[in-house]
């Protein structure tokens, strides 16, 4: 029986379909929903030619937007009858998601992956994969 569901969103379509899934567990057992959304460190944007290096400012009107976008999320995706709270949090996302898995005390993790295989994977690194590979919690995985 799953009292907390965890379930990282960035927007996605894949993670979408991830919470609607946490939606339907949460009814069917009683679950609290946490929507985590997982920002970029200030430190961690990088310019380029093209690109201007994102300033303080400017970086958090965006953690702003992002956390209203969750809500919006939240409200368009969570029936009233589901318990659902929000939470932001910046940082490496692999390694945020399990932290946060932890200090919230999550029954489960449920996500979305995009996917990809091959060289896409392997350039790119899988969030979903390095969660599945050390969480404490069950990790249940939509496409």
């Amino acid at each position: 029986m799953f009292r907390h569901i965890l379930v990282p969103v960035d927007f996605s379509e894949h993670s979408k379909v991830a919470l609607r899934l946490a939606v339907q567990l949460a009814r069917a057992h009683g679950a609290t929903l946490t929507l985590l959304h997982v920002g970029s460190e200030p430190g961690l944007y990088v310019g380029g030619p093209d690109i201007p290096l994102v300033l303080v400012a400017q970086y958090e009107e965006m953690a702003a937007a992002e956390g209203h976008e969750v809500e919006r999320l939240a409200r368009e995706e969570v029936p009233p009858d589901v318990t659902w709270r929000v939470e932001l949090r910046d940082g490496y996302p692999p390694e945020t998601i399990l932290a946060a898995a932890e200090s919230t005390g999550c029954d489960v993790i449920v996500m979305g992956t995009h996917g990809r295989t091959g060289l896409g994977r392997a350039l790119l690194g899988s969030v979903t994969e390095r969660v599945l590979h050390h969480a404490k919690v069950p990790v249940l995985v939509t496409r």
